[in-house]
């Protein structure tokens, strides 16, 4: 009945990082007769991480982070994350994180840990591939670690968390060799997440970043 009443399902994105279980939507997905999806900035996010972008991983674990939705990783895509935690307990021990509190009620220490911890590897990761593009135009935002300020479009603020025992003041933007470690053994298991992978193929299979049906513009 229901394939006759619904002759075709357009997907506008998000699909991830709108609430919790993206991957059991994904499988409802893959199983329908007929689907198309417009990808939304988080699908591709997703994408780009499933093909082992470390900065689109970052970007997707501080998102799940944020949000508590670690267990989308963890359950759902059997990527391990205790590297993460048990790097984020050692360095931010004594740290409250008071900036990194998750955006939900279920907000523990460690859960803030790993989120500051992901956000710095983010940033170093981020700021390297502003670095190597100047075509971006992102150069106008600099931190200066030995002041505790950030100067954004020529006005300088003070950093409101200033505690940062993983960056190096001359070169802030180097990773550790423990957040290397970690990013790379994240982006193996990634690209070996057989379920991530075959969710990824069916975006790119069904997806395109707008799509005209009906004279009508879905993006």
């Amino acid at each position: 009945i229901q394939r006759l009443i619904i002759d075709r399902l357009h997907i506008v994105g998000d699909i991830y990082d709108r609430g919790p279980s993206p991957h059991l939507i994904m499988d409802t997905l893959i199983d329908y007769h007929n689907v198309d999806i417009q990808w939304g900035n988080h699908d591709i996010l997703w994408m780009g991480a499933g093909l082992g972008s470390k900065a689109c991983i970052a970007n997707v674990i501080r998102i799940c982070a944020r949000y508590g939705n670690n267990d989308i990783l963890e359950d759902g895509y059997g990527i391990n994350l205790l590297p993460l935690a048990a790097f984020a307990m050692e360095k931010y021990a004594d740290d409250p994180c008071e900036y990194f509190k998750i955006k939900t009620n279920k907000n523990t220490p460690l859960k803030a840990q790993i989120h500051k911890a992901i956000t710095v590897i983010q940033m170093k990761i981020e700021g390297n591939v502003i670095e190597r593009n100047p075509e971006f135009e992102m150069e106008h935002r600099k931190t200066d670690f030995k002041k505790g300020t950030v100067i954004i479009d020529g006005v300088e603020y003070e950093l409101r968390d200033k505690n940062f025992p993983t960056v190096d003041v001359d070169n802030p933007l180097k990773l550790t060799p423990e957040e290397s470690e970690i990013m790379e053994n994240l982006r193996l298991a990634f690209l070996r997440s057989e379920k991530l992978q075959r969710h990824i193929r069916f975006l790119f299979a069904k997806g395109s970043i707008y799509l005209r049906c009906n004279s009508n513009l879905l993006y």
